[in-house]
């Protein structure tokens, strides 16, 4: 970037603080009414309060291999969806059941209340929308927060909620166990049959037969058959049930949302496959193994077992992932889960039917072998095998019924409250002094959003470069509001008498009372201007207009004859402006006569001044029709006969939107000069004196930029003018301009 460009932006952003600076009430003003609304806001908002408990899900080992095969695995899903448990509109009408009275009572009830309004939905459904949940992160812990009106409201809503929320989970388990121990009960209602059945027809064999022992050989695959019978008869219940939990959990997907859950055998992809592929063949060598006698603990087993877990899981997750264009995670509580488990169930049956293949192989395989022996000892083998398998696997099932009966009357679930809410202190809304920061800070932003459109829309005159850019004349100079006050007898005793308002008028002669202040340093360099545009040479005479009243032009006129009398040219101060004559008053000279009295005694009654080198023609007597008496001026030769006495003229004349004084006499005048308040003229007014002015032929030098405040360099060239490199102050015998060196009093 250029350094042209740096200090392009520079400029831009001193320009913007400015901005800022100007409309800094703007800005206040809006950050109070700001604050004061959210001071109201705070005030008239009901408080609400919170009150937060903790619980945490908690994986439980159980002893029954059917029952841990059936539990919920602990993942994203898992906890998005107790979330949305916890937020659900069942749970809020449990706790809602479960409050007392006094704290149903401290809730509001609608004013006006329709014929088939039902105070129960209405309560159930303010407590769902007051109770809220998220989950700690990386952990299985849940912070529940419940919001009322009353401290000690929300710590009971807050608590019931987890309460019922622990009871819900409770029963929910407990249903479980107990669809397990009646798949349980079942299969063993089945074997018991079988067992009877078999030992009756051994014991009917053995009597009639006399067949009690078998060769050794055959007895060896005998017991290889029954081994294999066993985990067969075992592979068979493990699968009857799994098939039977899942059409129970068929059935409580049914009940909450009808063909949710995809059939596992319709979730394919090339992925999918291969996985179930690889299920297969590992739980076909496992078997294999196990039948050869080799232990869980061996090597082999420990990786077989390792692999097969390790295939189900990303079944389980390619399953999961597949299944998600059918809305997996659903705000109604259990189906996520329950469409995990049936996920997790679907593939727990096809390993089951093929660890039932393989051993139905196995078994076939010996049931060839038993097929050489003879007839009577084949038959013992037979029925010595039935009996031992369906007595091995009867056993079995007594033994997990008992699991089942014991799981069942534990009574525990998988949540445990941490934290129990307690009554809060102070309320959670409205957070007030959260509210009066946001607060103040919109009001900053509207504010300064304010002043730019302000400043966007206003059309006023602001700076002199675009005011040179709009009107095409070259702007003189701008000038800083007068505050400069003197100390001085003379003006004391003038106020005393004829009032603060004169004295005040009288201290706007800035560049007489204090010719090293800023604001005259301001006015110099206007004349230094006026000079360069051929003042005293080709320009004599010079008319000061303005746009419209109260712009400063009579004081700036003056001023402008100060500073050139005091730059040793012999000046005239002329005031012309009949409307609302002050120039007497400035110089504290007689009103009459004036310029209205030469007409009638044609003499030209010019007062001086204690500034050297000026003299003051005031207004004279204020006639009716101020018109005329320009109108009979511009025929006279008076503004000739004054041009061979003096070097310089001002002519002060009323504003020429206003009144036309100007426009009459400015073709008689060598040069003229418009004045505007910064910040309150219009540019459209600027163009309407400009048109008027051209319209009479008026040679327009500039314009003077009144009022523009403190964002000019006056301030840092009249620091440097007055201070040298050592920054002494300038000595005021020193004065540049030919002035007295003790002042008087005009």
């Amino acid at each position: 970037m250029s350094t042209n460009d740096e200090q392009d932006i520079q400029f831009e952003i001193t320009k913007l603080f400015q901005v800022l600076f100007r409309k800094k009430w703007i800005i206040f003003i809006c950050i109070i009414l700001a604050i004061a609304l959210a001071a109201v806001y705070n005030h008239f908002y009901q408080p609400i309060f919170r009150a937060q408990t903790v619980i945490v899900f908690e994986e439980q080992e159980n002893s029954s291999s059917i029952i841990n095969s059936f539990k919920n695995r602990f993942n994203k899903s898992f906890i998005t969806n107790q979330l949305e448990e916890l937020k659900s509109r069942s749970l809020a009408d449990e706790v809602m059941q479960s409050l007392s009275p006094a704290i149903i009572n401290s809730f509001s009830l609608p004013k006006v209340q329709q014929e088939d309004f039902n105070k129960e939905n209405y309560l159930s459904y303010q407590i769902q929308q007051r109770i809220s949940a998220k989950v700690v992160p990386n952990s299985e812990v849940i912070k529940i927060a419940a919001e009322a009106y009353s401290p000690i409201a929300a710590k009971v809503i807050a608590n019931t909620v987890a309460e019922v929320f622990q009871q819900r989970n409770l029963n929910n388990k407990k249903e479980e166990t107990t669809n397990v121990r009646k798949i349980i009960e079942d299969q063993l209602s089945t074997f018991k049959q079988q067992l009877d059945s078999a030992e009756i027809a051994l014991k009917t064999f053995k009597e009639r037969s006399g067949v009690t022992v078998i060769e050794r050989e055959a007895e060896e695959v005998q017991k290889r058959m029954t081994e294999a019978e066993i985990v067969y008869n075992k592979t068979i219940a493990d699968l009857n049930a799994t098939r039977e939990r899942y059409q129970f959990i068929q059935q409580k997907l049914a009940q909450e949302r009808k063909d949710l859950q995809p059939n596992i055998t319709k979730i394919t992809s090339p992925w999918t496959k291969k996985l179930k592929q690889q299920l297969v063949d590992f739980q076909e060598q496992y078997t294999k193994l196990q039948l050869q006698g080799y232990s869980e603990s061996h090597s082999m087993m420990v990786e077989l077992t390792r692999k097969i877990e390790h295939i189900k899981n990303k079944l389980i997750k390619e399953s999961l992932k597949i299944a998600s264009g059918e809305s997996i995670i659903d705000p109604i509580s259990q189906i996520q889960k329950y469409m995990e488990e049936s996920i997790t169930l679907e593939i727990e049956i096809q390993t089951y039917e093929a660890q039932e293949r393989t051993l139905r192989n196995v078994i076939n395989g010996y049931k060839r072998n038993l097929n050489t022996l003879p007839n009577k000892e084949l038959r013992h083998a037979r029925l010595s095998r039935d009996k031992k398998v369906n007595e091995n696997i009867y056993t079995m099932l007594l033994q997990k019924k008992e699991e089942a009966k014991i799981s069942e009357a534990e009574k525990v679930g998988n949540i445990r409250i941490i934290d129990t809410a307690k009554s809060p202190s102070a309320p959670y809304r409205p957070a007030k002094k959260l509210n009066l920061f946001i607060g103040a800070v919109l009001g900053f932003m509207l504010g300064i959003s304010l002043a730019f459109v302000i400043e966007l829309l206003d059309d006023t005159i602001k700076t002199a470069e675009d005011t040179e850019r709009k009107t095409e004349l070259s702007v003189l100079g701008t000038l800083p509001t007068i505050k400069t006050k003197i100390k001085n007898a003379k003006i004391k005793s003038i106020k005393k008498k004829q009032g603060k308002k004169t004295s005040s008028m009288i201290t706007k002669l800035i560049t007489y009372y204090d010719p090293y202040s800023m604001e005259s340093e301001a006015f110099q360099y206007v004349r230094r201007n006026l000079l360069l545009n051929g003042l005293n040479k080709d320009i004599q005479t010079l008319l000061v207009t303005s746009t419209n009243p109260n712009e400063g032009k009579s004081t700036i006129a003056a001023n402008l004859a100060i500073t050139s009398a005091q730059s040793g040219l012999k000046t005239l101060l002329i005031d012309a402006d009949l409307r609302r004559p002050v120039q007497h008053i400035l110089f504290q000279k007689n009103k009459v006569p004036g310029l209205t009295d030469f007409l009638v005694s044609e003499k030209s009654n010019i007062a001086t001044t204690n500034v050297d080198n000026l003299d003051l023609l005031s207004s004279g007597v204020i006639p009716n029709d101020s018109s005329e008496i320009f109108v009979t001026l511009s025929k006279m030769g008076f503004i000739q006969e004054l041009k061979n006495l003096y070097d310089v003229i001002f002519i002060d004349t009323p504003p020429v939107n206003i009144f036309n004084d100007a426009g009459i006499i400015s073709p008689l005048i060598d040069g003229s000069i418009i004045v505007v308040k910064a910040r309150k003229t219009l540019t459209k007014d600027v163009f309407k004196s400009i048109q008027i002015l051209r319209k009479k032929k008026s040679n327009i030098l500039g314009i003077v930029i009144n009022h523009l405040g403190s964002d000019n360099n006056y301030s840092k060239y009249f620091e440097y003018y007055h201070t040298g490199f050592s920054g002494r102050k300038k000595p005021e015998n020193q004065n540049k301009y030919k002035i007295r060196e003790k002042q008087q009093t005009i």
